[in-house]
């Protein structure tokens, strides 16, 4: 049984969420609260296995409850935000401090929240960053690299990757030889705060992608949400809508990763993060006829550990890397 505990300030959304909830013989809805400061003193008594938190409360927000949350009693957290531009925002923010997801409210579904909830119910959760220690690439037996100078990273993610992602963008260094694109599963407008909360804390410019963008070393670019991302020329990233590929997802992990390994071969660099499902993989099994070179993150550090376990069940993976150590080992293997 799955205990809930539902935050918000609105009587209608709560009563939507725990008819939704409770349609599920799986699930119980433990509790209400009306803002966030209700929601951090009602998981510290009732403990709920899962909390979903609207973002935008009076007295204490979304983002607030949950970053106070993470520090005394970390909990799974799936954030129902409004399509605003304080919401999205406070949405990324969020999900960086370790909530593991979110659904805009307009797009409030009984399958997909059912759904979601049994996934991030079995997330892993961690309170605050984990220590980075630059001295140790985990124990795993890392091979000798005859190159270490690849021409581009390409990394794929998707739940839990706002907050994986701003524990490995910001520790790049400027002088990697490489550009890093990133296909991060979400919806339009998302990408784009994206991009703006990682520049911001980043020594690397980051950005969103455009249609024919240029790639310059040192600089990051996320795929915007909705279309897909196909690198067919070096140096060069090109845009597609969704309707183009049969591609269950948008970006698609898969696409990147695939036409990256045929255009850089040995020179690409696939790193494959945590994530919900097997996008991915397919991809990955290209790559890897093309010669790439591919890091999957360690199952003890993935907020949901799908993606990466499919590669690695399949042997598609040269190492595995802990999430702390993966800026290391791009700085490591992109010096010039």
């Amino acid at each position: 049984m799955i205990k809930v505990l539902i935050v918000d300030d609105s009587a209608f959304m709560r009563v939507k969420i725990r008819s939704i909830i409770e349609s599920d013989p799986n699930m119980r809805v433990i509790g209400v609260a009306r803002n966030g400061l209700e929601a951090v003193e009602k998981v510290k008594t009732l403990q709920p296995d899962v909390v979903t938190m609207d973002i935008l409360m009076p007295r204490m927000s979304g983002i607030e409850a949950v970053e106070m949350i993470m520090k005394e009693r970390p909990t799974p957290i799936f954030l129902i935000s409004a399509l605003t531009r304080e919401g999205i925002n406070d949405t990324i923010k969020a999900l960086e401090m370790g909530a593991i997801d979110y659904i805009q409210k307009d797009q409030l579904q009984q399958h997909i929240l059912i759904e979601k909830i049994y996934t991030i119910s079995k997330g892993s959760i961690s309170s605050g960053k984990q220590k980075k220690d630059k001295q140790q690439v985990q124990n795993y037996i890392l091979p000798e690299l005859t190159v270490n100078n690849f021409s581009i990273v390409c990394i794929g993610v998707s739940t839990g990757g706002p907050k994986a992602l701003a524990e490995v963008i910001p520790y790049i260094r400027p002088s990697i030889s490489a550009p890093i694109v990133i296909a991060q599963h979400m919806p339009p407008l998302f990408t784009r705060f994206l991009a703006e909360r990682l520049n911001s804390i980043s020594e690397i410019p980051v950005m969103e992608l455009e249609d024919n963008q240029q790639l310059l070393p040192g600089h990051a670019y996320i795929c915007p949400g909705g279309m897909n991302i196909a690198i067919e020329k070096r140096d060069l990233a090109f845009l597609y809508p969704k309707e183009k590929f049969n591609y269950a997802h948008s970006p698609s992990v898969d696409l990147l990763m695939k036409t990256a390994g045929k255009i850089y071969g040995a020179n690409a660099l696939c790193v494959i993060m945590t994530g919900m499902g097997a996008d991915g993989l397919e991809g990955i099994r290209e790559a890897r006829k093309s010669g790439s070179y591919v890091i999957a993150q360690s199952e003890s550090t993935c907020t949901i550990y799908g993606m990466p376990k499919a590669i690695i069940q399949n042997n598609l993976h040269n190492e595995i890397a802990d999430l702390e150590n993966i800026a290391d080992r791009i700085n490591m293997l992109c010096s010039s």
